[in-house]
């Protein structure tokens, strides 16, 4: 079992973003003197800023387990080695129900080697809930800053060729980067579907 993580200079611009904009919203709302649909304004954005500061935490603590059975996360906090997980989720390769690569970007950066965008996967499956209950569907996102993110695409594109999951046009173009090819024998998803 591989296991992979954000690396803190990976979601550390999260932070001072997340900083910055709570700073910046909670100081003007604390000034007091704002009409209110103005407060209101800057409090909503207190509680984006917030949730956002939230979730560059999970990312810095998201632990992602990769083998040939599936794959898995737990949020994570302190020592791996000590600490507990949280928020477990698994996802066995057989189950596998769809798979979406986004780049989000320019064009031209996406071209260029090193580009400043970045690839999104997103996988989604059916998981069986506890003692036999209905299926539950299960969803996980990764960006491309995870460490070993082109290992856990080639994964999950060969899961998804052996589960004979259709690859969308999007997809197949994002993936040829990686180095995937549809088009290739054994190891490759081989279906495409067409907008």
């Amino acid at each position: 079992m591989t296991r992979y993580r954000y690396p803190l200079k990976s979601v550390l611009g999260d932070y001072l973003r997340a900083a910055a904009g709570l700073i910046i919203a909670l100081g003007l709302l604390l000034t007091g003197a704002l009409p209110w649909f103005v407060a209101v304004l800057f409090g909503a954005l207190t509680i984006l800023f917030g949730l956002f500061a939230l979730r560059t935490v999970k990312r810095q603590y998201l632990e992602v387990s990769l083998d040939d059975q599936g794959i898995a996360t737990l949020v994570r906090p302190g020592d791996p080695e000590t600490s507990k997980g949280r928020f477990p989720s698994y996802l066995a390769w057989q189950e596998l129900t769809g798979m979406k690569l986004r780049y989000f970007g320019s064009r031209r950066s996406h071209k260029k080697e090193g580009g400043s965008g970045f690839m999104q996967l997103t996988l989604t499956g059916r998981t069986a809930g506890p003692a036999g209950a209905n299926n539950r569907k299960t969803t996980m996102s990764f960006e491309s800053s995870l460490e070993g993110f082109p290992a856990i695409v080639r994964r999950a594109a060969e899961a998804a060729r052996k589960q004979d999951i259709n690859i969308d046009a999007t997809t197949a173009s994002n993936l040829r980067p990686l180095g995937i090819d549809l088009n290739a024998d054994a190891g490759r998803p081989r279906s495409v579907s067409r907008p």
